[in-house]
């Protein structure tokens, strides 16, 4: 282990050991906190996300991932320079939402479908957010608009879309073969059994998830240590909310991306949509912690996942900001 590492490692068992003094000192305040998480994924999260890692896994071991590849790869290969597969990722995680996309390039790597480097551009295609969440849990729920879930939902995928149809323009070519995926079930017989048994797992790992950043995000604003990252977005953002209560729900969203959602829902200014659509394409740091353990299977480079997340959430607030003022 080089020293860098050591180094890392002994930051981050002090962090978590810090974390684990401040639930026994204050138990009341955080124990609450990771109350109000669950309570978020519970009714926001598990409607629209759980029947869709059932529905997503079913089609996949009946081998709909394998057909649609065949079909769709002209399309894939010339638009985004990427297995005909990923148009079959990119549609299950458009219609399921985080961390579906993740989880089956994850599963695609592992049963030969698709190689490391291939895993890698498809990881910026393939994570998206879901309409359910975007425009009945965001829009309608806590916008209280359902116009403004579609505006959201748009200016998501068109970015999602734009950014990775731009990269692929500066790209080098690669031998599109396609691999059958090995055969999960040798047999139909238990294929629903293992699709809701997995779907629960991971519905279960999403709640954990956003029950720990969620408790995270009101350590870090409890002792002001998310301050200077709200100043800087409080300067940035004065000429529309001089008080600053926008600046501190887009920064709390870059850490939980649910909690973030639902602080700028309160926020009436002209800023709050594009940065909720910023803080849905990012993902924050909970969602990209989800994704990043499901990316790390198939080897993919996470560095460039990031960055193309960044870029897609940067155009998403301006495609936001863009539909807004048209519509």
């Amino acid at each position: 282990m080089t020293k860098s590492k050591k180094i890392i490692g002994c930051a981050l068992s002090a962090a978590i050991l810090l974390i684990i003094i401040l639930l026994a000192v204050f138990p009341d305040r955080y124990a609450e906190c990771c109350l109000n998480g669950l309570r978020l994924w519970l009714y926001f999260v598990v409607p629209s996300l759980f029947p869709f890692f059932i529905l997503t896994a079913l089609l996949t071991k009946l081998g709909v991932a394998e057909r649609a590849a065949q079909k769709l790869s002209p399309l894939c290969r010339s638009a985004f320079k990427m297995p005909g597969i990923a148009s079959y990722c990119f549609a299950m995680s458009a219609l399921s939402g985080y961390p579906v996309g993740s989880r089956m390039v994850a599963d695609l790597h592992e049963n030969g479908a698709i190689t490391s480097a291939q895993a890698t551009r498809m990881s910026a295609l393939c994570s998206t957010s879901g309409p359910l969440f975007i425009i009945a849990s965001v829009g309608a729920a806590m916008f209280k608009n359902q116009k403004t879930g579609i505006i959201l939902l748009a200016s998501h995928l068109l970015s999602v879309l734009l950014v990775c149809w731009i990269a692929a323009r500066f790209q080098r070519d690669e031998p599109q073969t396609y691999a059958p995926a090995r055969r999960m079930l040798t047999t139909t017989d238990n294929i629903l059994y293992e699709s809701v048994y997995g779907a629960v797992i991971s519905i279960l790992c999403v709640g954990a998830f956003i029950s720990v950043f969620y408790i995270l995000t009101q350590i870090l604003t409890d002792f002001y240590l998310l301050l200077p990252l709200t100043a800087l977005f409080t300067l940035l953002l004065a000429p529309v909310d001089p008080s600053g209560n926008t600046a501190a729900a887009f920064s709390q969203g870059l850490i939980e991306a649910t909690r973030g959602c639902q602080l700028l829902s309160q926020c009436a200014n002209a800023a709050a949509i594009p940065l909720t659509a910023f803080i849905i394409t990012f993902g924050g740091l909970s969602i990209l912690a989800q994704q990043i353990t499901y990316f790390k299977k198939a080897n993919v480079k996470i560095g460039y996942f990031i960055g193309m997340k960044l870029l897609q959430a940067a155009v998403a607030a301006g495609i936001g900001a863009l539909l807004l003022y048209l519509f």
